[in-house]
């Protein structure tokens, strides 16, 4: 996925970070036992979030010391909740699979062998998170279908591209059968896919304005040199401050009983610091620690 979906970490209890990373090695080994030792490297912080809010609304899950790959030696803690990581795990190899997907078609033939390959490589997993989750997969293919018709005829609005993909992340919780429960972290998801698809848009402006790809942004405003002007960009981060404010409202109105201070930290803290850092062209996925220098100042 993108990578965008983190926490503040300087300013989490030391508790709170630990139970952090063990719903993240938790996420990691269910998707190993469930789809494979492959599945493991599509762990990644957006869906950890997932996890973290799904498990929110029951009692603590049991935690473990569990061997970790990416370690020569020992092991970490991990949360041990099968049940719990059922859907988080189909549902990230759903949509990593369908972001592959997506690689393909806009890279072109050559440039998108990496991804030809790595479809190849999780066919049978996902062909495995599909039998466990249909609705969802069938419902992702159809919003990503409409994503690339809006794609397609270079949309200029916002609102109908992030909407499209909005809809996919708010549909992780779609099985839930309590409306108590379903009905707020659905809109926190659908927030959080909101926020999601602008940062993103944003992190890859330049990229896409050098390359001609689309980009909503590229239609909605006219960037300079692959930046917006400063009063494009102050109105693209009143749009995520809203779903930042509408995130934290929905999150209110679950009954938590875990994870409250970590996953506010993420909302109001984590989602504000890491699009301040998209926007100074400072983010970068793969690296935590830069990620953590720069959040520090």
């Amino acid at each position: 996925m993108f990578g965008y979906v983190r926490p503040r970490r300087d300013q989490l209890e030391e508790a709170e970070l630990e139970a952090y990373q063990a719903a993240y090695c938790g996420l990691c080994r269910a998707l190993g036992k469930r789809y494979g030792f492959l599945a493991r490297f599509l762990v990644n912080y957006d869906m950890c979030f997932l996890s973290l809010l799904r498990s929110s609304v029951k009692e603590p899950a049991r935690e473990a010391r569990c061997w970790c790959p990416a370690r020569v030696c020992g092991k970490k803690n991990c949360v041990l909740d099968p049940e719990g990581y059922e859907v988080p795990a189909a549902c990230t190899v759903i949509l990593c699979y369908e972001k592959l997907r997506d690689n393909v078609r806009d890279e072109g033939f050559f440039k998108g062998l990496p991804a030809r390959l790595l479809r190849l490589v999780y066919h049978r997993a996902y062909g495995r998170a599909a039998r466990r989750l249909p609705d969802f997969a069938a419902l992702t293919a159809r919003q990503l279908a409409a994503l690339g018709e809006l794609e397609a005829a270079q949309s200029p609005s916002i609102d109908a591209v992030a909407d499209a993909f909005a809809r996919i992340t708010a549909a992780c919780a779609a099985d839930l059968e309590d409306p108590a429960l379903r009905r707020p972290m659905e809109q926190v998801l659908y927030q959080t896919g909101r926020f999601l698809y602008l940062a993103d848009a944003l992190d890859d402006l330049k990229e896409d304005c050098a390359k001609g790809n689309y980009n909503p942004l590229r239609f909605r405003f006219t960037p300079e040199n692959g930046a917006l002007r400063p009063e494009d960009e102050a109105y693209l981060t009143q749009l995520t401050d809203s779903s930042v404010n509408l995130a934290g409202a929905a999150l209110a109105l679950l009954p938590l009983r875990a994870h409250e201070a970590l996953l506010e930290n993420i909302v109001y803290l984590g989602f504000p610091s890491v699009f301040s850092l998209v926007k100074a062209g400072k983010f970068n996925s793969r690296d935590q620690i830069r990620f953590t220098k720069e959040k520090n100042k």
